[in-house]
């Protein structure tokens, strides 16, 4: 008798549908037509969420759904897969919502014996899910309600009696219904945009922990590992990935500094050299690094373990601050010191809050403060400062407990902007803080950030084509001129649809950094799942991906040319720096994109693009 496996190498054949209103747990059958149309992670994610969000729900709504999926090659031997992808419906843009990350958590869900999880309904009090070999439990709460996210996951394997239980939780923000609430997994790896964690909160929903012996079956296990051994050795060679090793990605910010491209002062100033080293990873590798640390089956290792000893912020010892929480907590409000940094990356994980998020809302509190528009009145006394570690970290601890002034900061930059009457001053997409990358600096980037599914994100990588990355086999043989529109609608088409399916493997970009091609990408899935399959037919399951997820935004509002902007601060030069003068061309750059894609001059998939890639339930909703 032939198993699941046999089938579809790599998958596991099951998806748990919790329903905490009614507090049961059944086990579906993973439709093997879905998954070659969507492959898993986000991608499925998109195909389970379409079907059963209704488009006019709130986020909070006990029948919005949360799923937590995995892909093909999570858990397997092939190289950096151990990601996995968490989308709903986001309580920040009201459209589609989607957070990953990495670790362990991933392949322990599937050496449970599942693809994936997908919640719905509310619980009456405090819960989390114990998954152990397919069996799945709704356990009580209440003693871990409150705690921080770090800390749950220590009492949990305590109350089990196991170590190596891996938890995903959310801390207070999440119980708060922060609307930039995350979730955390592996002593800091964190699935924090676009506020899940606080639909997770609102399900009254604290943590998800798995445990399991199950072994993945794939179709060609010696080609496997030729083939991620084939991977691990351009990695090894690779001077992006020893880079990464070396420093981790705050090893960027001087690089990026000098590019213009790193944000200062919430966006308005495009030189700060001295800052960038006080803040850099290598000032870290000099200071406060004490070791580094690899997710399952990584070889790149950009994580870091450090540790204060002396100062305010000692004793602090666990997960360094990575790029984007270094810019966001540390240039973006004008601070330079590393320990406050780390203090403030320990405590957003703790917490449990996007560190993205959280460094832009306190930055554009501190700019509203300056302007007026927020008071002393408003603060408590408290006075906003440039610069001041004090104000940075008291607003974090008031932000997650929505007190004073941070219960309007905590619904997030859009909603906060316009409680106070400060509009023009808040940079996001769609609702979502934008991140760590100034579009001003990179033409690609800022279509991108007008067009992706879940509002400003920089994970497509189109701009990295202007900075350092070529893909022959995509057609990009040459770094691309990051002040010209010339071809940028081709390559972010094309770079959004690519990642999409690493999105949906659930493996790790940096991959594409380090030098991996993508022949390499197909044959490690072709050598996982048993699939007959190639390059064309993966970018073009990317495109389904991608316009599923744009056809969600669709039907909540939330996905026309009226919301494919930037906000107006970013659509003003910068005075100085690598990026002096420069405004990218939305308006060329637009229309070109949406012919590309098959959408209409209002930026709405056609009915012949969404038959062609197959998705005719999209096709009817929108169309008739």
């Amino acid at each position: 008798m032939k198993t699941f496996s046999n089938v579809f190498g790599g998958y596991m054949g099951k998806i748990a549908f919790v329903d905490l209103s009614r507090s049961e747990a059944k086990l579906r059958d993973v439709s093997p037509s879905d998954l070659r149309l969507f492959i898993g992670g986000s991608g499925l994610a998109s195909k389970i969420i379409y079907d059963n969000v209704p488009p006019n729900i709130d986020p909070f709504d006990p029948d919005n759904i949360i799923a937590i999926m995995t892909g093909p090659m999570t858990g397997t031997i092939f190289p950096t897969s151990g990601r996995f992808a968490v989308c709903s419906k986001s309580p920040l843009t009201d459209g589609w919502g989607e957070a990953r990350a990495s670790g362990f958590w991933g392949p322990e869900l599937k050496f449970s014996g599942l693809d994936g999880i997908v919640v719905t309904g509310r619980s009456e009090k405090p819960v989390y899910i114990y998954v152990e070999d397919l069996n799945v439990n709704i356990v009580k709460a209440d003693h871990l309600w409150g705690k921080g996210a770090l800390e749950v996951e220590e009492m949990i394997r305590r109350d089990h009696g196991d170590r190596r239980i891996k938890v995903l939780s959310i801390g207070p923000a999440g119980e708060n219904i922060v609307r930039f609430a995350g979730l955390i997994c592996d002593g800091g790896r964190a699935a924090a945009r676009c506020g899940l964690g606080a639909v997770m909160g609102s399900k009254r929903l604290k943590a998800i922990a798995v445990r399991g012996e199950r072994s993945i079956e794939v179709a060609d296990p010696e080609r496997l590992l030729r083939v991620a051994r084939e991977v691990s050795e351009i990695v090894s060679k690779s001077p992006g990935a020893q880079g990464l090793r070396k420093y981790g990605t705050a090893g960027l910010v001087e690089v990026v500094e000098v590019l213009g491209d790193l944000p200062v002062k919430y966006w308005s100033m495009g030189s700060w050299p001295e800052g960038a080293r006080r803040i850099s990873g290598q000032t870290m590798a000099k200071t406060m690094l004490k070791g580094v640390k690899a997710c399952f089956t990584c070889p790149i290792a950009c994580s870091r373990l450090i540790e204060v000893g002396e100062g305010p912020y000692a004793p602090l010892y666990g997960k360094g601050p990575e790029y984007e929480t270094i810019a966001a907590l540390g240039s973006l409000c004008l601070i330079d010191s590393l320990e406050a940094i780390a203090e403030a990356n320990y405590l957003c994980n703790n917490y449990g809050l996007d560190t993205i998020s959280t460094g832009n809302v306190i930055a554009f509190a501190i700019e509203a403060f300056e302007r007026g528009y927020i008071t002393e009145e408003d603060t408590g006394g408290l006075k906003l400062r440039w610069g001041d570690p004090d104000t940075m970290l008291t607003l974090i601890d008031m932000i997650a407990r929505r007190e004073g002034v941070g219960d309007i900061l905590a619904e997030g930059v859009k909603r906060a902007a316009e409680k106070i009457g400060a509009e023009d001053l808040a940079v996001h997409v769609r609702g979502l803080e934008v991140p760590m990358h100034d579009p001003r600096a990179f033409s690609s980037l800022a279509l991108q950030y007008a067009t992706m599914p879940r509002g400003a994100c920089h994970t497509a990588f189109a701009y990295v084509l202007e900075r350092s990355l070529r893909i022959p086999e995509l057609g990009f043989t040459e770094i691309m001129d990051r002040f010209s529109i010339e071809n940028k609608a081709h390559a972010v088409k094309v770079m959004q649809d690519f990642t999409e399916l690493f999105d949906a493997l659930a493996l790790c970009k940096f991959l594409l950094l380090a030098g991996v091609s993508p022949s390499l990408i197909v044959e490690g899935l072709s050598a996982t799942t048993g699939w007959n399959t190639s390059l064309e037919e993966l970018l073009t399951i990317g495109e389904r991906i991608f316009n599923l997820k744009r056809a969600f935004n669709v039907r909540c509002g939330t996905g026309s040319s009226k919301f494919d902007t930037l906000p107006s601060k970013l659509l003003e030069p910068l005075p100085d720096g690598g990026a002096k003068g420069f405004v990218p061309d939305l308006r060329k750059m637009l229309p070109e994109y949406y012919k590309l894609r098959g959408w209409s001059a209002d930026g709405i998939p056609l009915r012949e693009k969404l038959v062609e890639l197959e998705l005719h339930d999209a096709a009817r909703d929108i169309w008739g």
